[in-house]
């Protein structure tokens, strides 16, 4: 995994206690609840921003949270509206990677980060994580080919200071080999939730999907969700049903090469103004992009996102009430992201 998507996990990690919804998991969007109250819906929608998966690797299968990856990018990466961060990640000459992150909304006394030491070799990791909430993470895994394919597996373990040393276990699994991915997070001691999702590609472009969400301690599913998607790297469709009662879309499209536009909605259950998002991006040179998306309530948005140098890149982002403008809220925000 890229150092700077294992930070992001970090980020995540802090950020599920702090989430609208309750049956979040890495690269989630937030679950299929939708609240009336305003500022928990933003606070959900903020939170959504550092949970997308990187690009599939070449050769590799997309996963259940690749399906309106573009669409997402466009309308949610960068729009931390409020939030100030900062990431850095750094490598020895052997490979052993030091990463820290650090982040506020929107006032000093709501500061919080983390560290991470991580370390490969050969088809092995292991890494170490403490968050300033007191938590302790740590990961130990394996990864290698098989039956056609490639295969992982990581025992991700927490223990929580704050909850009077609480321990918890885990053990993330996957097998991907064309035209098929699986992955599952099974719970080991004190997880409530057993996680996973199938992913089928039965024509090129186009994908299939199930996930789901057990919760072991009430023997209850909590999430069932089926999706389908096509992407060309042009034009780009995802639907998601959720728990029979939702059902979410979104559209990307590029025209040319240097401007696109999206959409995102809730189709039916859940609809609200809010739900509802439309914009656009201009990337006029690699790396140097601006963005703006309007929100079914009147809510703007935009972006302005540069990469100064490979391993060096900034947001800065604003919002306001499209409503009115001068009197309506106004929010402000930047993130640095460091990758020496």
């Amino acid at each position: 995994m890229p150092m700077r998507e294992r930070i992001r996990n970090l980020f995540r990690r802090n950020k599920r206690k702090r989430a609208a919804s309750d049956y979040l998991e890495p690269h989630d969007e937030g679950g299929g609840n939708v609240q009336d109250n305003r500022s928990a819906e933003e606070d959900k929608e903020e939170n959504k921003v550092e949970m997308l998966p990187p690009p599939p690797m070449e050769g590799e299968m997309p996963s259940y949270f690749h399906v309106g990856l573009l669409a997402k990018m466009c309308l949610i990466h960068g729009y931390t509206i409020g939030r100030w961060k900062l990431q850095c990640t750094s490598k020895t000459e052997k490979d052993f990677y030091l990463s820290s992150f650090g982040e506020g909304y929107p006032t000093w006394n709501t500061v919080y980060g983390g560290l991470e030491a991580y370390k490969e070799s050969g088809n092995f990791h292991a890494s170490l994580a403490w968050l300033s909430d007191g938590d302790l993470l740590s990961d130990l895994g394996v990864h290698g080919d098989g039956l056609g394919g490639t295969w992982s597996t990581v025992l991700k373990s927490m223990v929580s200071y704050p909850e009077g040393r609480k321990f918890q276990c885990k053990l993330k699994c996957g097998f991907d080999r064309n035209p098929g991915k699986v992955e599952m997070y099974i719970p080991i001691y004190k997880e409530p939730l057993l996680m996973g999702y199938i992913m089928m590609q039965p024509v090129k472009n186009y994908l299939l999907g199930y996930r789901t969400v057990f919760n072991v301690e009430d023997r209850d599913f909590n999430m069932h969700a089926f999706c389908g998607g096509y992407s060309n790297d042009v034009t780009e469709v995802g639907l998601k049903f959720e728990n029979f009662k939702a059902l979410r879309g979104s559209i990307f499209q590029r025209i040319g090469e240097k401007w696109a536009v999206a959409l995102k909605a809730n189709l039916y259950g859940n609809v609200s103004a809010k739900s509802v998002s439309i914009g656009g991006q201009y990337e006029w040179e690699p790396g140097s992009m601006l963005k703006a998306k309007v929100r079914g309530d009147s809510r703007i948005g935009l972006i302005f996102q540069k990469k100064l140098r490979e391993d060096i890149e900034v947001l800065f982002h604003v919002g306001f009430e499209g409503s009115d403008p001068i009197n309506g809220k106004h929010k402000f925000g930047s993130s640095w992201y460091f990758n020496m």
